[in-house]
């Protein structure tokens, strides 16, 4: 049987983070007592193999060691313990001009990055057209890289990487610069050589391209391996594991808070609770109640409750608020509890914060609001959609109906 065309056993890297240097002799000498640097292992005891035709993820978090392992794998970096075996034609593209001459004309890095790869310049020359074609670079390619935009720099990166003819090709992060069209021809290519047959190693920070590309998939937790398999396994552990640190931190961040003062009027926003069928859990479809306490001074007359629900870190995704007319007829009591029934909740797989308001009818003054106050998890298992929302739909579909022939 064939070997893998990589193979990582047991790999370790190592880097020496110094301290500050000593400004006198006195200093210097007293130094040469303690050690002036501290040990930082990068990568530590990591172990997967890639199949030939396979596109492996690498996944986890900024610093979690995912571009010093593709270096290592790339033979940029040297492992200090562990090995790794590379069977075929490597590429790579690592980082956003690795691997130019910043003097060096666009035209003049692809030939140097083509015998890099021990191409001959006959092969580069029939390739040439394709790859300034790809890269959008016709008017630029003769001046000098150090004048590109980052976003030239990946176009002319990615091409030169795809087009030199590479069994295997290591991708970072690749599709995080150049704009919407870049990327959706990146994928393409990406896909076409799957397609060919091609093994591709891909680091990414966008749990949905891992989903839609790899086939298997690594998480990488400060440095260490934490989960390896099947992408939609590693990938929906990875994805919960981020959510729930950002839930515990958002409820420790409104537990610090304990509530709003007092706002127009004496008004006061009190507790805010998500009640599924677990407390601040719930699955995509089920229902959902939000439970919203307050406090006033007297009986609230024409006002207005509103919530507002977003992913953590984005816009407000949708809102709700009560009927104006039926609360403008009525008075509420000083202090109690409004809830909220969603039927069917509509999002999808993430960790949702909210903002929840008391505003005057009238005048559309706020008596008070609460931002963040708690945050929920949602939970999709089993939806292969992707995005933020699930909206109610149905297909009709040209299903042909043919003669069912007797035996």
């Amino acid at each position: 049987m064939a070997q893998p065309p990589i193979v990582v056993e047991g790999l370790s890297k190592r880097f020496r983070i110094y301290h500050q240097r000593s400004d006198t002799l006195k200093e210097a000498l007293v130094d040469r007592r303690r050690a002036r640097f501290e040990e930082f292992w990068a990568v530590k005891e990591i172990s997967f193999e890639v199949q030939e035709g396979e596109t492996f993820g690498i996944i986890g978090a900024n610093g979690s060691g995912k571009s010093t392992l593709l270096k290592c794998i790339a033979g940029i970096l040297t492992p200090d313990r562990g090995r790794v075996s590379v069977r075929g034609r490597l590429a790579s593209l690592l980082e956003v001009g690795a691997g130019f001459h910043p003097d060096y004309s666009g035209r003049e890095n692809i030939y140097l990055n083509g015998a890099i790869l021990g191409l001959p310049r006959r092969y580069i020359n029939s390739v040439m057209d394709e790859i300034i074609g790809f890269a959008e670079l016709e008017q630029f390619i003769d001046n000098p890289v150090r004048n590109y935009s980052s976003g030239m720099y990946a176009r002319l990166g990615f091409s030169i990487a795809i087009h030199m003819d590479p069994d295997i090709l290591l991708l970072d992060e690749v599709l995080a610069v150049g704009d919407e069209a870049f990327q959706r021809r990146c994928i393409d290519h990406i896909d076409g050589m799957r397609r060919d047959g091609r093994t591709l190693i891909f680091v990414s920070h966008a749990a949905d391209t891992v989903r839609n590309l790899c086939d298997r998939c690594l998480w990488i937790e400060h440095g260490a391996g934490r989960e390896v398999g099947g992408t939609e396994f590693v990938v929906d552990a990875y994805i919960g594991e981020v959510n729930h640190r950002e839930m515990v931190a958002l409820q420790a961040s409104a537990a610090d808070r304990g509530g709003t003062q007092p706002g127009w009027m004496g008004v006061r926003l009190t507790e805010v609770s998500f009640l599924g069928k677990e407390e601040n859990s719930v699955e995509t479809g089920e229902e959902l109640s939000v439970r919203i306490s307050y406090e006033a001074p007297d009986p609230l007359r024409n006002v207005r409750f509103r919530i507002s629900f977003y992913p953590t870190g984005q816009a407000t995704l949708l809102s709700a608020q009560t009927d104006d007319g039926e609360l403008g007829r009525v008075a509420l009591e000083a202090s109690g509890t409004v809830t909220l029934r969603i039927p069917q909740v509509p999002f999808l797989d993430g960790v949702y914060g909210t903002k929840v308001e008391i505003e005057d009818i009238a005048s559309g003054k706020a008596y008070t609001e609460l931002d963040r106050p708690q945050s929920f998890r949602v939970q999709a298992p089993g939806r292969w959609e992707s995005g933020l929302a699930l909206v109610g739909h149905s297909w009709e579909l040209p299903v042909r109906h043919e003669k069912v022939v007797g035996l």
